[in-house]
This record gives C-alpha cells, sequence and structure tokens, in this order.
C-alpha cells in the first residue's frame, strides 16, 4: 500500500508539499499541486484519517441526537447535516433519544467519551442547565429548540413555529371556520408549545372562544393523532369542522381515522399538519401543513459546527450564535375546498 514518501516519490517533490496539498493550509502551485494529485491517483493512495487525527488533534467524528428516527422529519435533518460533514471529511454518529431526557444525557456523555468533536442536539428536551454542563467544553448546535442561556460553545438553531401556525389558523379562518380541535405535541416539547401558542393566539384575536378550541396532546406519532380522533373528537357531539396537528405524523393518523370514519375531507372535516415531509403531499388526500426548511437546517447545522470546532482547536474567541428559519404555509386538498 502507498504511502505519502512514495507520492512524494512518484511526484519528484517532497514529503511536506504532498502534506500540503492533502491539508490545504498551506499555499501549492498550481503544477506542483496538478502533479501531487496525479500521482495519488496513479497510486491509489488513501491519507491514514487516524494519523491525521491524531497529529492535529482531531476525531473527525460528529454526534447527531434526534428523539426519533423513523419520523422523517428528522431524516432530512440527517441528510442535511451528513452533506456537509463529508464534505469536509467528517463521519456522523446518529443516536435516537425516543425523546427520553434521560437517553439525551447517556447519549451525551457516551458522544464525550468517544471523543467526537462536537455534537448537533435536535429538539432536546433535557433542562437547559444540565444540557450547559453535558456540553463539557465540547462544541455544541442545538437544532429546533430556543435557548434562554448564553454558552459561548454552544449555537442555537430553531424555527419561527409561532408564526407559522398562526398562519395556518388563519387560513382556516378565511376559510369559514370557527370550531377547532387541536391535537398538540407533548406538553415539554418547547416547538410543540409554541406552535400550540401560535396557532390558539390567531384564533382569540379573531374572537373564537375559549370552549370552541379543543385542545388534546400526543406524542408526534401516527397511532397517538389516529387515537385522539377516533376516539376522541369524532366523538364529541358538536364536532370541530377543523383540526390542527402539531405534526404530520399525527395529522396523518387523524386523516386515516377520519376516512375509516366515513368522513370526506375536507367537505365534512379539515385536517391539517406542521413541518412537510416528504409523504404530506402523498397522502389522500394531500395534506396541508406548514413548512419547516428541514434539509437546510441540517445543513446550516453542520456549518456552525465546523465554525465552531475550527476556532476552538486554534484558540479564536468564540460566542453563543442565534439563527431563526422562516416557515411557510403549504395549502393543499385536506382543507382546500
Amino acid at each position: 500500500m502507498a504511502n505519502m514518501k512514495d507520492v512524494a516519490k512518484h511526484a519528484g517533490v517532497s514529503v511536506a508539499t504532498v502534506s500540503n496539498v492533502i491539508s490545504g493550509k498551506k499555499f501549492v502551485s498550481p503544477e506542483l499541486k496538478s502533479a501531487v494529485l496525479e500521482s495519488i491517483n496513479a497510486l491509489q493512495y488513501r491519507p491514514s484519517k487516524i494519523a491525521r487525527s491524531l497529529k492535529i488533534r482531531k476525531s473527525f467524528l460528529v454526534g447527531l441526537l434526534v428523539p426519533d428516527i423513523t419520523n422523517p422529519y428528522f431524516a432530512e435533518i440527517a441528510r442535511g447535516v451528513e452533506s456537509i460533514a463529508l464534505d469536509h471529511d467528517y463521519q456522523m454518529f446518529l443516536c435516537n433519544s425516543d425523546g427520553k431526557s434521560y437517553r439525551e444525557e447517556e447519549t451525551l456523555i457516551s458522544f464525550l467519551g468517544h471523543g467526537v468533536d462536537g455534537v448537533i442536539n435536535v429538539a432536546p428536551r433535557m433542562e437547559e442547565g444540565l444540557l450547559a454542563d453535558l456540553s463539557d467544553g465540547m462544541p455544541m448546535v442545538i437544532l429546533d429548540r430556543h435557548l434562554t442561556i448564553e454558552n459561548p460553545l454552544i449555537d442555537v438553531i430553531y424555527t419561527n413555529n409561532f408564526k407559522g401556525s398562526a398562519q395556518l389558523a388563519r387560513h382556516l379562518l378565511d376559510k369559514g371556520h370557527r370550531r377547532f380541535a387541536c391535537i398538540a405535541g407533548p406538553r415539554d416539547v418547547p416547538s410543540a408549545v409554541r406552535r400550540l401558542q401560535g396557532f390558539c393566539s390567531e384564533l382569540e384575536r379573531d374572537g373564537i372562544r375559549e370552549g370552541d378550541i379543543r385542545i388534546y396532546y400526543g406524542g408526534f406519532k401516527y397511532e397517538d393523532g389516529f387515537k385522539i380522533m377516533k376516539q376522541q373528537i369524532l366523538k364529541l357531539k358538536n364536532r370541530p369542522t377543523a383540526v390542527f396537528a402539531g405534526n404530520d405524523m399525527m395529522a396523518w393518523g387523524a386523516i386515516e381515522a377520519a376516512k375509516q370514519h366515513g368522513l370526506k375531507i375536507p367537505i365534512d372535516i379539515s385536517i391539517a399538519g406542521f413541518d412537510n415531509v416528504l409523504y404530506s403531499s402523498l397522502v389522500i388526500p394531500a395534506m396541508t401543513t406548514v413548512n419547516q426548511p428541514k434539509y437546510e437546517a441540517g445543513r446550516a447545522a453542520m456549518k456552525l459546527l465546523l465554525e465552531k470546532i475550527m476556532k476552538k482547536q486554534s484558540g479564536e474567541d468564540v460566542h453563543t450564535r442565534k439563527m431563526e428559519l422562516d416557515s411557510q404555509l403549504i395549502v393543499r386538498e385536506s382543507t382546500e375546498i
């Protein structure tokens, strides 16, 4: 197997020049760079990542922690993270917390033990102070949750959930709906709380009374939406004409329950979700929802993390950065008569 010395000899350059071409840290003339790259290809040389990591004190590993790996929303985020990670020769550990704070704590400790260079933590549920303590000097990006604490090694990316759900409420009001049900996400998930607040706030601004807004809580899963719709909402004597589910998974479950009950959507009842995952446009009828830039959010999170890793390694000052992403109402057949 070829090594760096073999490449240098084949290209007629020094080992230092080969190293500079591979690392990209120092200028190498186009002619020499071309010669080195041709020799690398000819000899099929592959730099040792282990040796490189020891030399520059990087593991080239990042941890990605999500609440539910089966939810397409988190899958799209993971794809975005990985697209940037691979461009920078990083590998990704993907772990699932099942939405449990103790699993988040265990996973972060495990990431530290494996020597990852940084972590992207998506929609964590653990208490803010503990989250900051567990970073333990490790660069981290929190995605899909707004934090009030300031930690120079932690950056935050979140979507304007309040605005998105308020836009959806306005759409339903404009369609003439006056009785509503909400299948909200877990009470301890900040993004779920903001979605419920945005939706109800817009309804109340339009004069909808509290008694005309039925609120139920689920766990962001398909079966939650199906069960709540079938066992509670559809059994109401004065049934709501519009249902907002806190994510597309629960909205899909609600749609299927309504269809099993013999209701026509949106003629008998309108149903909408939040996230705009891939299947939201494929269910029948196609689902009205609020788009979040999931893939783009994953890419942005990885870019922020890489910048923080490099600054920490070089000893530069770091500070908390907060990035708010916009949401967009997507109107489809499930609410559009």
